[in-house]
Order: structure tokens, then sequence, then C-alpha cells
């Protein structure tokens, strides 16, 4: 293979779509892309580095001197609207490109890396990247909205992160597409990482360090990786000690016992004090190196949802997901999302070291008793009050029913439904914690068998009240 032709995992376009790296180009257009946004010192224009890996199992191969190999082209555009509205072309640029079919002995699955470079002012624009086969005369077309932001008129910033496959120093005589600051630092357009190899290389550039005249000044570099919803795996700190304003740095982050899953890595740069100078982040994935069987299995288990299983997922994980978490689900690409819900269960497993998720188990033990319980022609079982304290708090201690009002031991104010059907749900230890005892008072105010909260000893159950 060429330098510009790197390998992964066999199905490599399979497991990338499941992966979500779709989001800016993936396996539905047949490649992958990203891009990262730098600065050059005293530049009018920002450098935008597009970045697009080919599967060379889609392109047809064509016979070349004597041998086999893939003639294909990738180009990028660039455009706006000016201020008449009209569309305008900022760059627009053609690779042509060779790659060698590989021996039917090679049983990974090879891409083909390729770096395009356009400048261009600060703006929104629109990027289109494309492929065409010149073997099969196919030609696929990935877009998407691409934002350059203004470098600020004061103080510290950054790049954006570019994540790489490898990153070597080159001597000052070497050339070459990916050569950038004495680096050959070839991308990694796919987001993804194996854990047969569980390293993470970042390039990215610090722009105007307020740096002190006459000698180093230190700063420290934090490197978070992170899941989707926040669970932090793993932090990393460095010093950097300089007298340039303007830094080059590379980091390669060591990911070894990072499960499979979905994760970003955010980088924030500080003065020794704590003062906050600068962040940046980026998202990739780790994934499982498959063996063929293992393939099969892990597509099965996390084949994309319908979008009745979705919308009938999301339903379900409101009922106990924070606002954060459903945040991070809804903004996932649908391939994305079965591993986000396999890593909520997994977060609650009570006990990761047994083959069964009790407390997984518990929640749709008491979803599907509330669906068929207590749903009423009007509303869903988990809609109700009853449902959604039995979801919450299991089945009650004891249950005090009075068809014509109150008439039972528990005291409380009742001046509301003296005369009305109700039912009192006692907790004397919820969730195992002795002395405490809960009360829910749940009155049919229509006479129509449908029960709602009208007070309870937890605050935010409607009144607040106390039993004797």
């Amino acid at each position: 293979m060429d330098g510009r032709t790197i390998k992964t995992l066999a199905a490599a376009s399979a497991v990338a779509a499941l992966a979500g790296v779709a989001n800016v180009g993936g396996a539905d257009e047949g490649f992958f892309c990203d891009y990262a946004v730098f600065y050059p010192q005293r530049a009018e224009k920002a450098l935008v580095e597009v970045y697009v890996a080919v599967p060379l199992g889609w392109l047809t191969p064509v016979e070349a001197e004597g041998e086999l190999v893939y003639n294909f082209n990738v180009g990028v555009r660039l455009s706006r609207l000016n201020t008449a509205g009209e569309t305008e072309v900022v760059a627009n640029r053609v690779l042509a490109r060779t790659a060698p079919v590989p021996d039917d002995r090679d049983v990974s699955s090879p891409l083909s890396v390729s770096q395009v470079r356009v400048a261009a002012p600060p703006g929104d624009y629109r990027l289109e990247v494309g492929v065409g086969d010149l073997g099969g005369g196919d030609t696929r077309v990935s877009s998407f909205d691409l934002a350059v932001p203004a470098p600020p008129t004061d103080g510290p910033f950054t790049s954006d992160l570019k994540l790489a496959s490898s990153v070597a120093p080159v001597g000052p005589e070497v050339g070459g597409e990916f050569v950038k600051n004495g680096l050959n630092v070839i991308p990694n357009p796919t987001k993804l990482v194996s854990d047969n190899d569980p390293v993470l290389p970042i390039y990215f550039e610090l722009y105007r360090l307020p740096v002190q005249a006459g000698g180093k000044t230190t700063f420290i570099l934090r490197y978070d990786v992170s899941q989707l919803s926040g669970r932090r795996f793993a932090r990393v700190e460095r010093l950097l000690e300089t007298e340039a304003a303007d830094v080059i740095r590379v980091e390669t982050l060591d990911l070894r016992g990072i499960p499979p899953g979905s994760y970003v890595v955010a980088i924030q740069v500080e003065t020794p004090t704590g003062e906050e100078l600068a962040t940046a982040r980026k998202e990739f994935m780790v994934y499982h190196h498959y063996t063929s069987a293992e393939l099969v299995e892990f597509k099965g288990k996390f084949m994309p949802y319908s979008l009745e299983e979705e919308k009938q997922i999301r339903k379900e994980l409101a009922l106990i997901a924070s606002g954060e978490e459903l945040a991070a689900f809804d903004a996932l690409p649908a391939e994305e999302k079965p591993i986000f819900v396999d890593n909520f269960w997994a977060r609650r497993d009570p006990d990761p070291g047994t083959p069964e998720n009790e407390y997984k188990n518990a929640f749709y033990q008491r979803y599907y008793y509330v669906q068929e319980r207590f749903t009423t022609p009007f509303r869903e079982g988990v809609n109700t009050d009853m449902g959604r304290v039995y979801l919450k708090y299991g089945e009650p201690d004891e249950i005090i029913r009075s068809p014509m009002g109150m008439r039972s031991n528990v005291t409380v104010d009742s001046s509301t439904w003296q005369s009305k059907p109700f039912e009192a749900w006692e907790y004397f230890t919820p969730g195992g914690i002795d002395n405490q005892y809960i009360l829910f008072i749940f009155v049919d105010h229509d006479g129509d068998g449908a029960f709602d909260i009208d007070a309870s000893s937890v605050p935010g159950y409607g009144r607040l009240l106390r039993s004797e």
C-alpha cells in the first residue's frame, strides 16, 4: 500500500456506520470525512483541512501497466451565499488518486486517506466532498454546513483537534500531502480507535498564549476522555513550558481499559493558578477489534432502531433518565443510539460481574406491570399517577382502599375528598432505608376509576402531609 492507505478492521464501513461517524461523512456516502480549522500566523484566512477516507472495497479495479489498481478522484468544494444572495464558490479542488488492489490474502479492509487544504475567511459555508470511481463510473457526494469562526480579537485560543492515525517527525527537506510544521500527520477521518491498538494521537495548535518576556512561561494542558453523557473515563495533565505565543502540540492518549463506545476528548489550557485560557473538543469512538463471528454478533446487537422502536425506547428511558442523558440520546445519529442505550443500562447495573442486569430487569418488570394494571382508556399506565409512583417505589408494603371515602386508620387532612373513593399506599422502608415512612393518597375525584395523587409525605407529589 502507498503512504495514503491505512488498514482497519474487517467490514470497516459496516462498523463505522454503527459508530455514528456518518454525521460528517459515513458509509452511506461510501466514504468517511472529517475536517479541522487552523489559523496560520498573520494570515487573513483560516486554513480548512478536509480529510477523506475511501474504503477501496466499493471501487472498481482497472488494469494499468499489467496490474490492477483503483483510480478515483477526491473533490472538495467550499461555497457560501454572497451579499446578493448568490452562491459564491470560495474553493474548489480535485485530487487524482491511484491505489493498488490489495493481495487476496490481506484480510483487513484498506482505506485510502486523502487530505485537501483550502483557505477561507471566517464565515458560514457549505462544504461538499465527493469521491468519483473512475473504474466503475460511480460518484458519491457528502455535503454539510461548516462554520469557520473568527479568532478572538485578543487572548489565547486553539485550532480544532485533528485526530490522527500516526504522527512522526520528518526532516526539513521532506514534503508531502500530510506534512505539517515538521511532522507527518496522517489523519483519521473515521474517528475510530480499535481496542486492539488503543491509542489516540491528536494534533492541535495554540495561539496567542500570554507568555512572559525574557523567559519560559508554564501552562497546564488537561485532556479529558468522557462518554457523551458526561461520565469521565480518563484525565491526563501535562505541563507546557514555552517562550513562544504560538505552539504546536501533539498528544498520544492511552485508552487501555476504556470499553467500546462513543467518547469526547476535550482539552483545556490553564494557568498554574487555574485560570482557563482556551478549550477544544472532538468526538470519536472506541470499537472492539472483531473476528468475523464477533462482527456478526455486534451488528445483530446494535442494529439501528426503526422509527417506532426509537420512539418507544426513548419513552421508556425518559421515565428514569436525566435531562442531560435524554439530550445526549436525541443528539446522536440513529446508528449510535443502540450503543448509547446499552451503555445507559450498563452504568446502572448494581453487579456488573453477573450476566444479569438486576436494575434493568426490575425496571421492566415494574414497567410491564404498570402498563397492564394502570392503563385506562384515556392514559397509558406509565402516564398515570399510580403508575409513576409504582415505577419509582415498587409495590407498596400496604394498600388501604375505601370505595366510599375516608373510613380508615389513615389520619390525614381529607377535607377535599371525604366522600370520594381513595387508596392510601404506604411504604415502610422504601429503597431499603430503615425508619423512613412514605405515604401516597390517591383519589378518584370523578368516580371514573382513575385515581390521581391528592397528597403525599414526599415533596413534589401534590399536597405535603403527614400520617399519625
